[in-house]
């Protein structure tokens, strides 16, 4: 893992979401937590400790509690005893259930925590693997600017000086909220999601060249600003290039990749005169419209293709092609034919 989470972070942060509160080892809430897997030691509670995970975080939920419930004292005191032995970042006990006696005096003499939650061990264990899935997701710092545009978090890439506050500030005009301006915090997070976060000490500051540092709630006020996105669209903005051949289709599909999470990605090239704020939102739009199934690039030449094949005229749908999409579409006339013979 990335990093290493302790027992007081887990609290403090987490605390409320998951019902918890501190029944003993107090003294141990510094201890870390260094990976998202939590372990139910019922096999370790039986003398079996090959391949225990004593360094995850230990529930004990009905089962386990019902066990050692059925135990004599003196059974009960060496069995916890051999399990407190491991160096556990902290022991869990769910469903509002009462920890032994022998529990809570082993715990604080070995410094290590036991928490107490309301809730059952299934619906604890699936918010506290979202938890620290988020807390331990790679995360990494890239120069751009997050905008939350209709909804859709658009990161925006491009070199330095190509126009990215300058866009930035005209969407904020327009109404739409920002998350992060010239360094955006990526962490990738549970359910295949990537995050972009406003590292804190830019909060709300816009750099602006030519203007300087412009305060974002002082101008456009608090619903101007987030502290975090998801990152749903990443559009990248760079210098004109006529020996290029841009996307002018919409058919193939461009994938930018963080840590193997795959995020549509749209290549906008810059040039005076043209409205980047604008074509932003566009964008934005447009990926609204394929999540909701409708693609007018594919459409369009589905519709171009049936007329041809209507009017029995090749001449007119190669000419589109070669024109407009060259190297884009596959000519699906050719490859009819190849499959009828």
């Amino acid at each position: 893992m990335g990093q290493n989470v302790t027992v007081r972070k887990l609290i403090k942060y987490a605390g409320y979401e998951l019902q918890i509160e501190v029944v003993a080892g107090v003294e141990g809430l510094n201890r870390q937590i260094k990976t998202a897997e939590s372990n139910r030691p019922g096999l370790a509670l039986c003398g079996y400790f090959n391949h225990f995970g004593y360094d995850r975080v230990q529930i004990l939920g009905h089962g386990e509690i019902g066990y050692l419930d059925s135990l004599t004292p003196a059974v009960r005191f060496d069995v916890l005893n051999q399990l407190l032995a491991f160096p556990l970042p902290c022991v869990v006990v769910t469903s509002a259930l009462s920890p032994p006696v022998e529990l809570i005096d082993l715990a604080n003499q070995n410094h290590i925590p036991v928490l107490a939650t309301i809730l059952g061990s299934s619906v604890f264990t699936t918010r506290l693997l979202l938890f620290f899935e988020d807390e331990f997701g790679p995360s990494e710092h890239v120069h751009g600017n997050l905008v939350d545009v209709f909804g859709v978090g658009v990161l925006i890439l491009g070199q330095s000086g190509i126009g990215k506050s300058e866009c930035t500030l005209e969407l904020l005009q327009r109404g739409h909220r920002v998350i992060a301006d010239d360094v955006v915090l990526l962490k990738k997070v549970s359910e295949h999601r990537v995050f972009g976060i406003r590292p804190r000490p830019l909060k709300h500051y816009i750099e602006v060249r030519g203007i300087g540092i412009i305060d974002v709630v002082g101008l456009f006020g608090v619903t101007a600003v987030g502290d975090r996105k998801e990152v749903e669209l990443v559009a990248t903005l760079e210098r004109w290039d006529d020996s290029k051949a841009y996307n002018r289709a919409g058919i193939k599909d461009d994938e930018y990749v963080f840590h193997k999470e795959s995020i549509p990605h749209v290549v906008i090239p810059v040039r005076p005169g043209r409205n980047l704020s604008n074509l932003i939102e566009v964008a934005a739009m447009s990926f609204w419209g394929n999540k909701l199934g409708f693609d007018a690039a594919k459409e369009f030449d589905n519709a171009l293709v049936e007329m041809a094949c209507d009017k029995n005229d090749e001449a007119v749908l190669d000419q589109w092609r070669h024109e407009t999409l060259h190297r884009e579409i596959v000519h699906p006339l050719k490859v009819k034919t190849e499959i009828s013979r």
